[in-house]
């Protein structure tokens, strides 16, 4: 297999003597239930990321992200500022991402195929504090981050004009901190409507007043981008599981096989093309390989067609299903494979604490079978900041318009025709 992996996490490193860590009088004081702190503590040299032939234990991570939070701090940066991260899936993201969490920072992915000129209008546009690249050729973006007012501008590929060396930002020894099970996200949608969507913090009781929780011994193998909601979502997910973390950095078919045969794969969420990749590998090397460890396997974040959901049922067998859901809305509706064929077409039935509601472009709930834009309440739902045409977005019921064109049957399982705009004008597939 290919090693993609350009960590450059040292095996060691320091520790006050004795084992002992300086006292962190702000924030949080103890580690929330299901947080990286809590594994951290109780499941420490368990092998907790991987990234290629790299990996990091729980312990290593927490640390390192200890390590990013003090070297985050010392520049200025702390709660509610918003640090932005350029980079592919791999294992530093997820050092980031558990910095942020520790200084109460906001979360900023943004896709590392963005042309700068987007992209300068997206930092502005969602108020950044700072950047972290990993672009190969850092002067290629310098020029769009002129005049921005950025506390930091640092690169994973090292120092380059314009950016401080990202490894440079990691002190010798760093003071415990412990953060929220989540931090702050903010997320772009995609289209030509893009909108930033802020994702609250996501809070844990303290595990000292918590029923300890059961960890999960599986491992996630997340090949959807990781700038996408989707693929941050799968992400923290399974750091509230206590399940285990593979990244790809780009992906492959026979690298993607390997990976789950090395590392043990129980759960994989990937896009249709992922799969049709995966398809056009061929029956036989799939076969060949050895997928016996996966669970969960789920296919969604664009429609997904019928041909490939047979296909992947066929060849995985129960263990697969469809997902539909938004940026906004985190999952809404769930399909089976049992169901595959016989609700052809179909996206699911809404998952428990999801509503769905098909409406006119005056806002009137349509009866089943009728075609209109479809509107969901989830959870995150009623808890997101969304930009941009807010009252056109979300009613006040917490119902958010998904910008999908669909239908629901008497059955109550929802199929999508196409896609709706602000006023409410459909436009079908194809």
């Amino acid at each position: 297999m290919a090693d993609h992996s350009r960590s450059r996490f040292p095996v060691a490193y320091a520790r006050l003597p004795g084992g002992e860590r300086p006292k962190h009088a702000q924030g949080l004081t103890e580690p929330a239930a299901r947080s990286l702190e809590y594994w951290a503590a109780v499941r420490g040299e368990r092998p907790a990321l991987f990234e290629g032939t790299a990996s990091l234990s729980y312990r290593d991570w927490n640390e390192y992200a200890d390590m990013l939070a003090d070297g985050f701090a010392s520049r200025g940066l702390g709660l509610d500022d918003v640090i932005a991260v350029r980079c592919r899936n791999r294992i530093e993201w997820a050092v980031i991402a558990m910095a942020c969490a520790k200084i109460e920072a906001r979360l900023l992915s943004l896709d590392p195929d963005m042309p700068p000129s987007l992209m300068r209008e997206r930092l502005i546009a969602s108020r950044a504090s700072a950047i972290i690249i990993g672009d190969t050729s850092p002067a290629r973006i310098s020029a769009s981050l002129e005049g921005l007012d950025l506390r930091l501008r640092t690169s994973m590929e090292g120092a380059a004009p314009g950016f401080f060396n990202f490894w440079d930002l990691f002190p010798p020894v760093a003071q415990p901190r412990f953060g929220r099970i989540q931090p702050s996200i903010l997320a772009w949608t995609a289209g030509e409507q893009a909108r930033v969507v802020g994702l609250p913090r996501r809070r844990n009781a303290p595990a000292a007043v918590s029923k300890p929780p059961v960890p999960d011994d599986g491992v996630s193998l997340i090949t959807v981008p990781l700038h996408r909601t989707w693929g941050s979502t799968q992400f923290w997910n399974a750091v509230a599981a206590g399940r285990a973390v593979a990244v790809m950095r780009s992906f492959n078919s026979a690298d993607a096989l390997e990976t789950i045969k090395k590392r043990r794969v129980t759960h994989w969420a990937a896009l249709p093309e992922t799969f049709a990749d995966l398809h056009r590998l061929g029956l036989k090397a799939i076969q060949a390989a050895d997928t016996s460890s996966l669970k969960d396997l789920v296919v969604g974040g664009a429609p997904v067609p019928l041909m490939l959901k047979a296909w992947l049922a066929d060849t995985f067998g129960p263990i697969v299903s469809e997902a539909y859901g938004s940026t906004e809305t985190g999952v809404i509706a769930t399909l089976p494979a049992s169901n595959f064929r016989a609700k052809r077409g179909s996206s699911g039935r809404p998952i428990r604490g999801a509503l769905v509601e098909i409406r006119d472009a005056n806002g009137r709930r349509l009866p089943a079978g009728a075609e209109g834009q479809v509107w969901a309440r989830t959870p995150r739902t009623l808890e997101c900041e969304i930009g941009g045409l807010q009252n056109k977005l979300r009613d006040q019921d917490g119902y958010v318009a998904t910008g999908d064109a669909g239908r629901v049957d008497t059955d109550g399982f929802l199929y999508l025709t196409g896609r709706a705009d602000n006023s409410g004008e459909l436009r079908r597939l194809g």
